[in-house]
């Protein structure tokens, strides 16, 4: 477990850093999808009762002692990732997941085009998002997600 050092005046306790693996992930997304399916999202981020529950089960499952404004922030940046994501497949024909690069299984000139279209792309040119991991954030952030 990675410690940061809060400089708080008054405060010289240690903040955990959160340090995020792909299982990590999908155990935030599963537990988030859990608390969406409960009715625990009713606007755009869970409710109260909802990040409750998330930062005890993912505690519990991960021994990881991440709250709330560090699981919140991890939504956040998901959201963000999806959207990007949703952006650069929209009106794409003819590609595939590659499994071994795990990413999209496209030609240079698609990616050159897409990258040129938003250089935001270029990551996803070495690490999409997972069919599974997809298929969460669907569930989690789909009916709040602005697309292009």
């Amino acid at each position: 477990m990675v410690k940061t050092r809060k400089f708080v005046e008054g405060d010289s306790s240690l903040a955990t850093k959160a340090v995020w693996d792909d299982e990590l992930t999908l155990i935030f997304c599963e537990l988030c999808v859990n608390e969406v399916n409960a009715g625990n999202r009713p606007t755009t981020h869970l409710n109260s009762k909802g990040w409750e529950n998330v930062v005890a089960l993912f505690q519990a499952k991960t021994q990881k002692n991440y709250g709330k404004p560090q699981l919140k922030n991890k939504w956040d940046t998901l959201k963000k990732e999806w959207r990007l994501w949703k952006e650069l497949l929209k009106d794409s024909t003819g590609i595939g997941w590659c499994p071994s690069k795990r990413t999209v299984d496209a030609t240079e000139e698609w990616w050159a085009e897409k990258i040129q279209e938003n250089p935001d792309f270029k990551g996803f040119k070495k690490k999409g998002i997972e069919p599974r991991l997809n298929d969460l954030m669907w569930q989690m952030f789909g009916g709040i997600v602005a697309t292009r």
